[in-house]
C-alpha cells in the first residue's frame, strides 16, 4: 500500500501538501499531483491531510477516522493572553479530588502538544487517589532528610507541612523513552499544555520541582509508582481545586530581547 492516496478528481495541484511536508517526503510527479519520495521518512504526523482544502489527499500512516475538525473560530488574542498571565503556580489546595474524568480530559488536551519528530513518547503517571499522593509525598519527604540543604524541609513535613506536594490531591508524572534527547523538552510543552487547560478549567496547578528531582534521582522511588525501566522521569505536576483565588496579576521583568 502506498504511503499517500490523492483523489485526482479533488487535487488542486497547488503543492500545499508539499510545503507542509516537514521532512520532504512528498513530491510532485511530472503532472503535479503528489507522490511519496520515501515511505520511510515520513513521520505520520499528518500535516499533509490536515493542510489540504479540498480533502483530496490521504495518508495511509495516519486513519481518517483519527482526524477532528479545525475549530472555524479562532480564540482569541486577549482572552488566550489573559489566560496565560492570570495563570498562577498554586500552593495551597482544597481538600477535594479532582473527578477522574476531569483529569483523563486535560491528559486528552495534552497528547496534541508538539513533540520532537512526532514521537509522541510523552506518557503518565496520576495519582488519582489522594491517599497515593500523600504516601508519595511521604516518601519522598523521607528521601530528602538526609540530602544536604534538603533537611528542613523533610523536617517541615514531619511536622505536618506538606512542602513537598503542598496538600495537592493529586499529582501527574510526566515520562519519556529513557534514551530519547528531547524527552525533557517533550515533557515540559505537554504539561505546560496540561496546565493551561487546567487554569482554563478553573483548577490549580503547581510544577512539582522536587518530585521531579527525587523520581529521577531515585530508581528505587521511581519503581515504587510504577515507573518502567525504558522510561525516565521529565516533569510533574501537583493538580488540585485552589482553596484560595487571586485576585491580581504580579508584575514580570520586561523580556531581554535582541532584535536582529
Amino acid at each position: 500500500m502506498e504511503l499517500i492516496c490523492v483523489d485526482r478528481e479533488m487535487c488542486r495541484r497547488d503543492g500545499i501538501c508539499i510545503e507542509a511536508c516537514p521532512l520532504g517526503s512528498i513530491k510532485a510527479d511530472a503532472d503535479g499531483y503528489p507522490v511519496p519520495v520515501d515511505e520511510a521518512v515520513c513521520i505520520a504526523c499528518g500535516q499533509c491531510v490536515a493542510i489540504c482544502p479540498h480533502g483530496a489527499l490521504q495518508n495511509n500512516l495516519v486513519p481518517m477516522a483519527d482526524f477532528l475538525p479545525a475549530p472555524r473560530e479562532r480564540a482569541t488574542f486577549a482572552a488566550t493572553a489573559g489566560l496565560m498571565k492570570a495563570r498562577r503556580s498554586v500552593r495551597a489546595f482544597k481538600d477535594t479530588a479532582v473527578p477522574r474524568e476531569t483529569l483523563a480530559e486535560l491528559l486528552d488536551i495534552a497528547r496534541f502538544a508538539p513533540t520532537a519528530k512526532n514521537t509522541q513518547q510523552i506518557s503518565y503517571i496520576v495519582t488519582a487517589d489522594p491517599a497515593r499522593t500523600r504516601t508519595l509525598s511521604g516518601n519522598i519527604a523521607k528521601w530528602m532528610l538526609p540530602m544536604p540543604g534538603m533537611e528542613r524541609y523533610a523536617r517541615l513535613h514531619e511536622n505536618g507541612h506538606d512542602f513537598v506536594m503542598r496538600g495537592a490531591p493529586h499529582v501527574i508524572i510526566a515520562l519519556a523513552d529513557a534514551d530519547s534527547d528531547w524527552g525533557l523538552t517533550d515533557a515540559a510543552i505537554a504539561l505546560s499544555y496540561l496546565e493551561l487547560a487546567a487554569a482554563a478549567h478553573g483548577l490549580g496547578v503547581c510544577w512539582a520541582g522536587i518530585v521531579h528531582r527525587a523520581l529521577a534521582g531515585n530508581p528505587e522511588l521511581a519503581a515504587s509508582i510504577g515507573v518502567p525501566q525504558d522510561k525516565k522521569v521529565c516533569g510533574a505536576l501537583m493538580i488540585g481545586q485552589p482553596k484560595y483565588r487571586y485576585a491580581l496579576v504580579p508584575p514580570r521583568n520586561p523580556a531581554p530581547v535582541s532584535w536582529l
